[in-house]
């Protein structure tokens, strides 16, 4: 034979009448941290960082544009960034002189160095990492590239 429910105690009661009104409490505080919102947008710490970053990268990008994978790592780079491609991406023809590969390989060695400080300097956690993900990228294009003089 089923026995009958047990009444709510006055104590469970009231729990659960202050878990409800802290969760709706809580979601008016969540809704300032959705990406994309303008709050979030206005105060992000990583945005001067950023741009930095996309800065020196489209730098680089200009003096490896004579190696091809070097330019697709790069394009990469700043579509992870979600850099203004137009206006970021490096030229397909260089208007300074001809580079050697030694400045090729300057230009990523200094590309790789910075963002290694910058992945330590981001705030953001995913940024960060992405961040060490593009210094890692770079040294080992560094590897492969090849020593001589173009």
């Amino acid at each position: 034979m089923p026995t009958a429910p047990r009444p709510t105690t006055r104590r469970t009661a009231l729990v659960l009448g202050t878990v409800g009104a802290a969760s709706l409490t809580a979601c008016s505080l969540l809704e300032d941290k959705v990406p994309g919102s303008a709050a979030q947008v206005a105060d992000d710490p990583d945005a001067d960082l950023v741009d930095e970053a996309v800065a020196r990268i489209s730098a680089t990008a200009a003096v490896a544009a004579q190696v091809p994978q070097l330019v697709a790592m790069h394009t990469a780079h700043l579509a992870a960034l979600e850099a203004d491609t137009a206006t970021a991406s490096p030229s397909g023809s260089p208007s300074g002189p001809p580079t050697t590969r030694a400045d090729v390989r300057r230009a990523e060695r200094d590309l790789k160095t910075y963002l290694v400080d910058a992945s330590l300097r981001a705030e953001s956690g995913p940024l960060a990492r992405l961040l060490a993900s593009m210094s890692a990228a770079v040294s080992q294009q560094l590897t492969v590239l090849p020593r001589e003089a173009a």
